[in-house]
């Protein structure tokens, strides 16, 4: 029995500190980037590395949590990209090794569904929790889940990895630069770059690199700058640095090399680290500044990555002749069918599950018979929110009128981008309209048209707004920008 003694001195110990998951991660990557260890300091050969994934969901893991076990993976000396949870192992009869220490990731969800991800991190293995949330929770819940790699578990069969052959790493760096549409020039002699002012990618000739494998990284990285520009993922760390030196563009220099990292670990392709060690100092500093911006930056990397895979993906599609605008991520595919008044939009159950495009039978209506698993949406007699949508000649004469408001205002130099209504984020002033576009400034050189029937709100020329699209839905809030003297020139 405690006395009143025993209770005052218990209640004068200080209380246990909550772990920082996100500290000890920043903390871990600052400790292998110090030492040269972390994942994309060291190279590697073709095949040798993997995202990590959930062997039992088949599912990959993502951002911060995918890089905190590659990171983990390369510190413990593990080379089998499976990691799953203690029950998971149990329930397929695989047995964690007594003594194992397990490793931990993060996952946050939301009430809504549609939003069950913060920062980019999702949790493959996350159980389900169905009926514990109450439909008024706003506020989103925080879990740590640890899991375990498949070289600590007895009895998980073996995996062996696919090792490409210098062919087929060539076909497949080609193809992920072609179908991203880049323009890319090999013009420069030990020099390569992304222009953010002319929107290209400029690198020495192939033959200039030692192999095959050297030549598509560094083109994989300034790709990766390339998808941060304005008409595409609008990218802060890219679009907001101004010289080398600046916070930003270090920080931006970290996404593009992640996203090289990411990219060359999805498809089997050699990792060589060599030219970017310049900026490790800045990263370190980035870091020990902010706990969050390692997961920040493995999201928006993740992002990028996703967005020319996606890209490669609508290529193969557009090659089938099939007559749609089509988009697929890593969780949805969307695609809206011309003639038919459709549109598709369905959730992946897996990262690496493709969809084909449904084939269409009678009066252009999709095929009962394909064989693919869809949730239709039909949008009555062409019609949307009562709005007949343009025909493609409206269209592009619409464009056409806006490409040449777009160089009456701002020069013969200025560029307009059509907005990608898929994930498109915006800011900037309205600087006119045509007969189905809303123009907007988002840079002395930049304009983006917007298509007046994804917009609800009323917003006319000279009015500040950001305009975010989320799966062809558009949302405004007001915006106002800010004075810049600096050039935007990368």
């Amino acid at each position: 029995m405690n006395t009143t003694e025993d209770k005052d001195v218990q209640a004068q110990e200080p209380a246990k500190p909550k772990r920082d998951y996100r500290q000890e991660v920043t903390n871990q990557i600052i400790e292998m980037l110090e030492k040269g260890t972390a994942p994309w300091q060291k190279p590697w050969e073709a095949g040798t590395t993997a995202l990590p994934f959930n062997p039992t969901s088949d599912r990959g893991y993502r951002g911060g949590n995918a890089l905190h076990l590659m990171a983990t993976a390369a510190r413990r000396g593990f080379t089998d990209p499976r990691w799953l949870t203690y029950r998971q192992a149990h329930e397929n009869g695989w047995q964690v090794r007594q003594g194992e220490k397990g490793t931990q990731i993060e996952y946050w969800q939301f009430s809504d569904r549609a939003a069950r991800t913060v920062a980019g991190e999702t949790a493959p293995d996350a159980p389900s929790t169905k009926g514990e949330e109450s439909p008024a929770r706003q506020s989103p819940l925080h879990r740590v889940y640890t899991v375990f790699n498949a070289q600590q578990i007895d009895g998980i069969p073996p995996q062996e990895p696919k090792r490409l052959q210098d062919w087929e790493v060539v076909k497949t760096g080609e193809e992920i630069l072609q179908n991203s549409g880049a323009a890319i020039a090999h013009d420069q002699q030990d020099r390569a770059f992304y222009s953010r002012a002319q929107d290209s990618i400029h690198l020495p000739a192939r033959e200039a690199f030692r192999s095959a494998p050297d030549y598509y990284g560094t083109a994989l990285h300034e790709l990766a700058h390339w998808t941060g520009h304005p008409s595409r993922l609008n990218r802060q760390t890219l679009n907001e640095s101004y010289r080398f030196g600046d916070p930003n563009y270090a920080k931006e220099e970290l996404r593009a090399e992640l996203t090289s990292v990411f990219l060359a670990a999805e498809r089997g392709i050699p990792h060589n680290p060599e030219q970017h060690a310049a900026y490790v100092a800045s990263w370190i500093s980035a870091l020990k500044n902010d706990k969050h911006e390692i997961f920040r930056a493995a999201k928006d990397a993740h992002n990028a990555a996703d967005y020319l895979l996606g890209l490669e993906r609508s290529k193969a599609v557009e090659s089938n002749a099939v007559p749609q605008i089509r988009t697929e991520t890593s969780e949805h595919v969307a695609a809206y069918e011309r003639g038919t008044g459709t549109v598709n939009i369905v959730e992946k159950e897996t990262a690496t599950e493709t969809r084909n495009p449904a084939r269409t039978g009678k009066a252009g209506m999709p095929d009962r018979q394909a064989p693919v698993k869809v949730q239709t949406e039909k949008i009555l007699d062409g019609e949307v929110d009562g709005r007949r949508p343009p025909s493609e000649t409206e269209l592009q004469r619409s464009l056409a009128e806006a490409e040449k408001q777009a160089k009456a205002q701002f020069g013969n130099t200025a560029r307009l981008y059509p907005a990608d209504t898929d994930s498109g984020r915006y800011r900037g002033e309205i600087c006119a309209e045509t007969e189905h576009h809303l123009l907007q400034k988002i840079s002395p050189k930049s304009v983006i048209a917007h298509p007046k029937s994804l917009i609800s709100d009323v917003l006319s020329p000279g009015q500040g707004v950001a305009i975010n699209y989320k799966n062809g839905l558009a949302d405004t809030k007001p915006f106002k920008a800010r004075e810049r003297a600096q050039s935007l020139a990368r």
